[in-house]
C-alpha cells in the first residue's frame, strides 16, 4: 500500500490524505467499481457481526470470520485491483479511490483485531 501511495504522490505531486467520506461516495455512485462496493459492504458486515458477538461475550466466534475476511481482502480485492492501485491505465481519481478504499478497510480491520492481538501475541510467544 505504501508503494502505491508513493507512486500516486509522485504521479500527482500531491500528498495522499485519507478521506473517510469517499467510501460513502463509492457506495452511492452507480459507476463505482463493484469490488470497492463489495469490500466496503463486507467490511461493514464484519464490523456489525464482531460488535454483536463481542457485546454478547461470544469472543470465540470472532476470530474465524475476521481471518476469512482478511484472506478474501488479500486474495481477491488486492489482487484484482492491483493495476488500479498502481495507477496503470486509470485516472488519478480512480487510483485515489482504490487507495482510499483499501486504507479504510485496513483501518477498520486493525481496529477489529485490536482486542484479539494481545492474545495472539501471547500464544505466539
Amino acid at each position: 500500500m505504501i508503494q502505491n501511495i508513493t507512486r500516486w504522490e509522485r504521479r500527482t505531486g500531491k500528498n495522499f490524505v485519507y478521506d473517510p467520506n469517499l467510501k460513502f461516495k463509492v457506495s452511492k455512485s452507480a459507476d463505482a467499481n463493484f469490488m470497492d462496493k463489495w469490500v466496503i459492504a463486507t467490511n461493514q458486515n464484519l464490523v456489525k457481526f464482531v460488535r454483536h458477538e463481542m457485546d454478547n461475550y461470544r469472543l470465540y466466534n470472532v476470530v474465524k470470520p475476521t481471518l476469512d475476511f482478511l484472506e478474501n481482502l488479500t486474495n481477491w480485492y488486492v489482487r484484482l485491483n492491483r493495476p488500479r492501485m498502481k495507477g496503470e491505465d486509470v485516472t488519478e481519481e480512480d487510483q485515489q479511490t482504490a487507495l482510499n478504499t483499501l486504507f479504510d478497510v485496513l483501518l477498520n480491520a486493525t481496529l477489529l483485531m485490536s482486542p484479539i492481538t494481545p492474545f495472539l501475541s501471547e500464544h505466539i510467544y
